[in-house]
């Protein structure tokens, strides 16, 4: 019967939530739990039934990336033991779908959609880029936390040469044949080239430059995908480290005798 259950409220999820642009659902491996998502790319709506308490969750999260869903926040749960018919499975559908259908939720979605939209046009910034790396490496969450609690914001240029350079190092030197390093390498091609200047910078100075095993930074050159900007920019890159550079000098304005104004 939780099967049937499930798949009826997974039924009627989506038909609604098509409506809003969400995409078919995509089934989640969580511990202790049958999952599935629904999502825009830019958020998502989680449907849960935990096997040990016995109940069905609806949860929502906002996208770290297309693909990867942000920290779960519970929005409604409901008992469904062995004696649960599928009459209650539509009282649960019932309400998940006030909740997903509900004015302001629905707003939520709308909203989200165009920050994307306005973030692609901008190019991706720093803090995009350290989003990204999140799934790959998850203590950069709670270090950002950090940051952010005792600075206000996380600051690019030290998180990058001191937080993210040794576990890209790391990823790079002892799995270089893993998944994981193939898709940090992807990301870093990626976000290299729809990045701002400062994304760019924290990139190819914070990160890249700040590698220092010979072995590590082979296999990060020789896994560049074809066209990425990074396969001619890297090599050259490393040939700054340590040198510093001089910001160019402003040229002196020459003086106009003002008397030149009145001939």
């Amino acid at each position: 019967m939780k099967q049937k259950a499930f798949e009826l409220i997974q039924n009627k999820l989506q038909a609604a939530l098509n409506e809003q642009g969400f995409g078919d659902a995509i089934r989640l491996e969580t511990e202790g739990a049958e999952a599935v998502m629904f999502t825009t790319g830019e958020v998502a709506y989680g449907l849960f039934y935990e096997e040990k308490k016995k109940r069905f969750v609806l949860r929502s999260t906002t996208m770290i990336s297309k693909t990867e869903p942000g920290q779960w926040r519970e929005l409604s749960a409901w008992l469904f033991d062995d004696e649960g018919t599928l009459q209650d499975a539509e009282s649960i559908a019932n309400d998940f779908l006030e909740i997903t259908q509900s004015e302001k939720r629905v707003e939520l979605v709308k909203t989200s959609k165009k920050r994307r939209k306005k973030d692609e046009e901008n190019n991706a910034d720093p803090q995009f880029f350290f989003n990204r790396l999140v799934p790959l490496f998850p203590e950069l969450r709670d270090q950002m936390n950090e940051e952010r609690i005792v600075y206000g914001q996380v600051r690019p240029t030290f998180f990058a040469e001191e937080k993210v350079a040794p576990l890209c190092e790391k990823l790079a030197k002892e799995y270089p044949d893993s998944e994981p390093f193939r898709r940090l390498v992807n990301i870093l091609c990626d976000i290299y080239g729809t990045g701002d200047k400062d994304t760019r910078a924290v990139i190819q100075f914070g990160v890249l430059n700040h590698i220092k095993d010979e072995t590590a930074i082979g296999n990060i050159m020789d896994n560049f995908v074809e066209g990425c900007d990074l396969q001619k920019v890297y090599k050259h890159s490393r040939k700054l480290i340590g040198k510093k550079i001089k910001p160019e000098k402003v040229k002196k304005e020459k003086k106009v005798d003002a008397r030149l104004s009145d001939r």
